[in-house]
Formats: C-alpha cells, structure tokens, sequence
C-alpha cells in the first residue's frame, strides 16, 4: 500500500496526472483489500447485502462510465470525469476529413507526402480506420510512435493532424519553424459536440521544408 501511494504520487506529478499507469499495481491492491474484507465480512456475515448491493451499484457507475455502453450524443458528462470515454469519438469523422483533404492533392504531391499526427490518437484513427479509405499509414512523434520513424525520409508534403488549442497550442507557428508555407486544410469537431482534444484542431497541408523531413524527425519527438 506505501509502494502503491508513494507511485501514485510520483506519477501524479511526473505523468501529467496519468495515474492509469498504475493499473497493473491493482491486482496487488486488489488482494490485499480481498483479505481484509474476508475478516470483516466473517465478523459481520449480515453487512454481505448491503456490500453487494453497493458493489453492483459502483460496477454499474463504473462501467457506464468507462465502457462503450452509451451512444455518442450521451457520453458528454462522462468526458470530465474519465476522458478515455471521448477520445475515440468522432475517429470516423477524423478520418473522412482527413481522406478528402489528402485526395486533394495532386497525385504526383501525393507520391512524396506523408501524413503526420501530433497525438498518438490521431496516429491510431488514420492507421485503424483509414486503411479502407485508401490512406497511407501516417507517422507519429508522440510517445512510441516516434520511435516507427518519419516515413518517407524526404517528403517534401507533410499532412499535418494537430489537436484543438487547448492540448497544442498554437501548433501552426510550430510547423512554420519547419516549413516555409503551411495552409490550415480543414477544422476538427465532433458531430456529437463533446469537446475532446480533437475540438478545434486543424490539419494542415506544409510544404517548401526548410530541412529534409528526416532531418527535422528527432526534434518532433513528444511525451505526454
């Protein structure tokens, strides 16, 4: 219990609060409490209803809360409380988005572009869902997906995906430190109206690099 809140604390501020980290650490905390509610339900055979009934109740909370179960338009209030209930939203509509503006190029700009996302979300989305769509797999610098690399080395196109202002702000001056014009493309927004951290991001088209895409890759690289 003292490793487990000792971690917790040191994830809390080194992790950007992303205590889920943890998670395997449950199973330990999990039978250690298993024990002790065995002492006290053999003390107190008659609490047995009123613990099942609280634990159906925090299991049903729980897994509206974290599980797929509601429809899209319902999971707003649920977004504040575990945001992993949102991020996902809206990955259709991302897609589609991102497709026509990539279609929209000209082939021959196409054969030497890449697709670049700056969340790991995003990254996930084109890659899972874009594979039906024509999409090629799109290169991320967050976390481990920096680590798959730039793609094509020397792209001289780089579609960029960034999240609303609130997760990267002002991301456009960013690409301008690598790119000589960068043009806002299209606008993300969920249609259900939850403000994930897609809400008000943007994809860019950047070209004229200042370096070769390669080059400017290990600058790229992200934690969060």
């Amino acid at each position: 219990m003292i490793a487990y809140a000792v971690l917790f604390v040191l994830f809390a501020v080194t992790t950007g609060a992303q205590v889920y980290y943890l998670a395997g650490l449950y199973v330990c905390l999990l039978a250690a409490g298993a024990v002790g509610l065995d002492g006290w339900l053999h003390s107190r055979p008659e609490q047995l209803r009123g613990l099942m009934v609280g634990t159906a109740v925090s299991a049903t909370l729980s897994a509206v809360i974290v599980l797929p179960l509601l429809p899209p338009s319902d999971v707003g209030w649920t977004y504040g409380i575990s945001s992993n209930s949102g991020e996902m939203l809206g990955w259709p509509q991302l897609v589609g988005t991102v497709g026509r503006v990539w279609t929209g190029l000209p082939a021959g700009q196409r054969a030497n572009a890449v697709i670049f996302a700056a969340d790991y979300g995003e990254s996930g989305a084109i890659n899972e869902l874009g594979r039906g769509a024509g999409l090629p797999t799109a290169v991320g610098a967050q976390n481990t997906d920096w680590w798959w690399g730039p793609g094509k080395t020397h792209a001289a196109t780089v579609v960029a995906i960034a999240p609303g202002p609130d997760y990267a702000p002002d991301y456009a001056a960013r690409l301008r430190h690598y790119f000589r014009h960068v043009r806002v493309a299209a606008t993300l927004a969920d249609p259900d109206g939850v403000h994930n951290i897609e809400w008000g991001g943007h994809v860019y088209v950047c070209t004229d690099p200042r370096r070769p895409w390669g080059e400017m890759w290990p600058e790229l690289r992200t934690y969060a």
